[in-house]
């Protein structure tokens, strides 16, 4: 008997509201897509852990030390040709309580055997929005508020990291993962390019990606 497998998108929000996403998928067929209680998070989706391949969050999951607490690949992103396109990450300092409350998350999550970078994942949806080609992640979801799409995003996400289909962006402080680059709309491919071609190299010489 073929054992299911499932993967778990997160749009983290408050731990006193329901502002939390959660999708999970089997495949590419939706098992759950619903607004939570940050605080239910765990609850939500420990039926589904035990078959679970990959879990993708959109929040900060480690601790930056930079100007804002900002991990370096949020610096990076966080240059003109980002911010021109509205994708730069928000200062982690900005969100102190929803930054504590990713870690504990983290941490809950390692206690059951989740490994951060190998199965569980940090990805930024408005981005992948952003620079992925419209339908090439296949996400045709009923859902009901931003939360949800942002969390069935991530859940793509989750799915692609399964197939080796991402590439990852940043430093000892953190990483990004983003679908590979042939799923991204060329004109992406190009800017993103062109921002880590001019990249300062002395600020920038410690981060890595593989995305090229």
């Amino acid at each position: 008997m073929i054992k299911k497998k499932f993967y778990i998108g997160i749009d983290l929000g408050g731990k006193e509201k329901k502002t939390t996403g959660v999708c999970v998928l089997e495949e590419k067929k939706i098992v759950l897509l619903k607004d939570v209680f940050g605080r239910d998070v765990l609850k939500t989706i420990n039926p589904y852990l035990k078959e679970m391949a990959v879990i993708a969050i959109d929040a900060p999951l480690t601790k930056g030390r930079g100007k804002g607490k900002m991990r370096l690949y949020e610096k990076f992103l966080s240059t003109s040709i980002f911010r021109k396109e509205k994708v730069n990450p928000l200062p982690p300092a900005l969100m102190e309580k929803l930054c504590e409350f990713a870690r504990e998350i983290v941490e809950k999550l390692e206690k059951k055997g989740f490994v951060l970078g190998l199965n569980l994942i940090e990805t930024f949806p408005t981005l992948v929005k952003k620079i992925c080609k419209e339908n090439s992640l296949s996400i045709n979801f009923p859902c009901q508020t931003e939360n949800q799409k942002s969390a069935s995003i991530c859940a793509k996400v989750a799915f692609l990291h399964s197939q080796f289909k991402t590439r990852y962006l940043g430093y000892k402080d953190g990483f990004l993962f983003l679908p590979e680059i042939s799923f991204w709309k060329r004109e992406w491919k190009e800017k993103f390019y062109q921002a880590w071609k001019e990249r300062p190299h002395l600020k920038y010489r410690y981060l890595i990606t593989n995305l090229f």
